[in-house]
């Protein structure tokens, strides 16, 4: 009997290399919510540090001009953080579609799987039963030619 060969080897191996860049483009926007994420940390680490400077200003002794800049460094650095968190929110909705977009390549490879390990067995079964077969007529010849010898 001739060697297992999966006829749908050619797309099994397209869904896994789908599945593969899947994988690359979900680490890719894992790695970009990361790094949006230390970003928006580091604006509002920031934007703190620019709240407490003009409370202390305040309590104590400060010029109006002092007042203004911090006032202006604060409301932008409240702006900036509202950008990067909007940043954060689409790359965790990008996240998300890779997750998905991933989720379905397994889904897909998986059943390309299946699929071969169905085939692999009824071609085991049909192998077996093709040398039961060849073992029945064996013996079935040899017992019929020792009856015509003896």
């Amino acid at each position: 009997m001739k060697a297992f060969k999966f006829k749908l080897e050619s797309v099994l191996h397209l869904r896994e290399r789908k599945e593969a860049e899947a994988q690359q483009e979900h680490a890719t926007a894992g790695r970009r919510l990361e790094a949006s994420l230390t970003e928006l940390a580091e604006a509002e680490t920031e934007h703190k540090s620019l709240a407490t400077q003009l409370e202390a200003m305040q309590r104590g002794n400060f010029r109006p001009a002092e007042r203004d800049i911090l006032w202006i460094g604060l409301n932008y650095q409240k702006s900036l953080c509202t950008r990067l968190q909007q940043r954060v929110d689409l790359a965790v909705k990008d996240l998300e579609e890779k997750r998905e977009k991933l989720l379905q390549a397994q889904s897909e490879r998986e059943a390309m799987v299946k699929l071969r390990e169905k085939n692999v067995q009824e071609y085991d079964r049909a192998a077996e039963q093709a040398q039961r077969a060849m073992v029945d007529d064996l013996i079935n010849s040899r017992y019929a030619a020792k009856q015509r010898v003896g």
